[in-house]
C-alpha cells in the first residue's frame, strides 16, 4: 500500500483511523525511525495503541502494559533512538498536560511551539500522515476528519525535508 485515504465522522466508526495508527505506532515501536515529527495544534495524551485481545503482545510484552497512550509511545520511541521533534501550539492546557507527561530528561524529545500552526501530520523514514485530525481524542473518536497515508519513499522523504526546514525555522 503506498497511498491510502481515510475518512471518519462522528455518525460512523472511526476504528479505520484508530487502527491505522495503532498499526503505524506497532511498526515505529519494533522499527523506529531515526526521527519522527508530531505536528498538531492540539494534542492530548489519547489511548494510541490498544492490545485489549493480545494482538500487540510481541511489542507490548516487555512493557506490561494492554494499552499504550500517546506520551508512553513517544518516549519509549526516544529511548530506542528516535529524534521526537514535536510542533503544537502554546498555551493550549491539553497540549501542555501531554507535554508535562513526556520525560523532561530525554535529550531525544524536543517541543517547538507557534501561535500560528495549523499543519497536522505524523511524519517518520516510514510513512507521511496528513489531514484534518488534530492529535486529540475527539480528533481520533469524534470529529469528521479525512486524512491521508502515504509509504511513497518520494513523497516520505519530501515530507521529511520540509519538517526538517520548519522545525530549524521555528528555532530561530
Amino acid at each position: 500500500m503506498l497511498n491510502r485515504v481515510i475518512k471518519s465522522s462522528a455518525r460512523s466508526s472511526s476504528m479505520q483511523l484508530t487502527e491505522c495508527l495503532n498499526s503505524l505506532m506497532a511498526i515505529e515501536l519494533m522499527h523506529p525511525s531515526l526521527e519522527l515529527y508530531l505536528i498538531s495544534p492540539w494534542i492530548s495524551n489519547m489511548p494510541l495503541i490498544k492490545s485489549q485481545f493480545g494482538q500487540f503482545r510481541a511489542i507490548m510484552g516487555e512493557l506490561g502494559k494492554s494499552e499504550l497512550r500517546l506520551a508512553d509511545v513517544m518516549t519509549i520511541l526516544a529511548e530506542r533512538g528516535t529524534k521526537v521533534c514535536i510542533m503544537c501550539r502554546p498555551d493550549q492546557s491539553s497540549t501542555d498536560d501531554f507535554l508535562r507527561r513526556l520525560p523532561s530528561n530525554l535529550a531525544n524529545i524536543e517541543v517547538r511551539q507557534t501561535g500560528t500552526l495549523h499543519e497536522k501530520g505524523l511524519i517518520s523514514q516510514y510513512f507521511y500522515l496528513r489531514g484534518s485530525m488534530n492529535f486529540t481524542y475527539s480528533g481520533i473518536s469524534f470529529n469528521d476528519e479525512s486524512i491521508e497515508l502515504t509509504t511513497e519513499p518520494e513523497l516520505v522523504g519530501n515530507a521529511l525535508i520540509e519538517a526538517r526546514l520548519r522545525w530549524e525555522n521555528l528555532a530561530l
